[in-house]
This record gives C-alpha cells, sequence and structure tokens, in this order.
C-alpha cells in the first residue's frame, strides 16, 4: 500500500483525489489546501484528514508519495521540499516557472533515486504509443516537420482573476495547454534540433 497525499484540492486535485481513492494500492493519508471550505468539505464527507500547513501535513502523515496540484508559482518550494524529505513527487504540469527552478527539482530527485512525474499523460495514450513506435521504427523516415495545435478557455475565455490567464505563474496557452503538446512531440521524436514559431 502506497501512502499518498495531495496538496491542492482544486479542479485538478479533486480529479487527482478521486482516481487515487479508488485505486487498491493507494491509501490516502492526507489532503493540504489553503482553502477552509474545501478542508471542511472533505473532513466532513470523506474522512480525511486536512491541513492549511505543508509542512505540517508532512510531518503528521507521513506519506511516500505526493501529488502536487497548486498554481505553477509554488511547484518549486514544495516539490523541493517534498523530494529532500525522500517523498517522491507527481506534479501537474506545467513543472516550474523556468528551466533553472526545473533542473535543480530534476537533479535532486536523480540525486535521492526519488520519482519526480509530471503530469503529461498523452504520450501514454495508447494511439500516440503506436505513432511514437512506427516513428522510431524508421518506416516513415525522418521527421524533419510537426505541426501540432492547442486549444483551450485560457485563450477564448480567459479570466483576468486566474493564474490560468497569467504566463508568469505558469498560465496562458504556452505553458498550460501548449506545453501537452512541447511534451509529446519531444517524446515521440526526440531529439528535437530546432524549433521555430509564430502567432
Amino acid at each position: 500500500m502506497i501512502k499518498v497525499a495531495l496538496v491542492g484540492a482544486g479542479k485538478m486535485g479533486v480529479s487527482h483525489l478521486s482516481i487515487l481513492g479508488a485505486h487498491p494500492d493507494v491509501e490516502m493519508v492526507g489532503v493540504c489546501d489553503t482553502s477552509k471550505i474545501v478542508t471542511n468539505f472533505l473532513e466532513r464527507y470523506s474522512k480525511m484528514d486536512c491541513y492549511a500547513d505543508f509542512t505540517k501535513m508532512l510531518d503528521k502523515a507521513k506519506p511516500d508519495a505526493v501529488f502536487v496540484a497548486v498554481p505553477t508559482k509554488f511547484h518549486h518550494q514544495i516539490i523541493k521540499i517534498a523530494l529532500e524529505r525522500n517523498i517522491h513527487v507527481f506534479a501537474e504540469k506545467p513543472f516550474c516557472l523556468n528551466t533553472a527552478e526545473g533542473k535543480e527539482l530534476v537533479d535532486l530527485a536523480a540525486k535521492k533515486g526519488l520519482v519526480n512525474q509530471v503530469g503529461y499523460h498523452n504520450k501514454f495514450v495508447g494511439t500516440f504509443k503506436e505513432v511514437k513506435r512506427i516513428i522510431k521504427s524508421g518506416m516513415l523516415g525522418d521527421v524533419y516537420h510537426f505541426v501540432a495545435e492547442s486549444y483551450g478557455p485560457v485563450v477564448t475565455k480567459p479570466k483576468q482573476n486566474s493564474w490560468r490567464s497569467k504566463p508568469e505563474e505558469g498560465g496562458g496557452c504556452l505553458m498550460d495547454y501548449a506545453s501537452h503538446v512541447i511534451d509529446l512531440v519531444n517524446d515521440i521524436i526526440s531529439p528535437i534540433t530546432q524549433v521555430k514559431g509564430a502567432t
């Protein structure tokens, strides 16, 4: 049984919570969120142990792994604390606000032999696994050009008061949506040697 804690019980956090709660090999040992409304609801209807303070949750719940589903601007600090305590991490995308933060966490996880997975799920979908197999087999020859499009409500209906509309906080179309495409392309046709873009 893997002891798992969740940080961030918003839209994606609740989605992860429902999946983790149904997994036969997972024991949910804690949920951390700054919203008292959310934690009161979870404590009342799910009997989950809820916390407002991340480090207190780690101290009391002692999870083997942590799912991080908070706005990206908080990822680096939270993930670093978890890794320093030898706790495996699954983080929602985008991983960090910049490559320096990301590299620090990747290096720390590697040094400690910990899982540090980011929520890029498309590469695990059967269709894309088959595309990768075909491309890697050489059947199509060398890939020189790849076109992808990514859409979402962050572009068509931006919310001014949400981090999802602010690139400097990990939002915006590139960080929030196109990062899935970038991960998928990197997985399927790596190494990528040149990138061009236009708006």
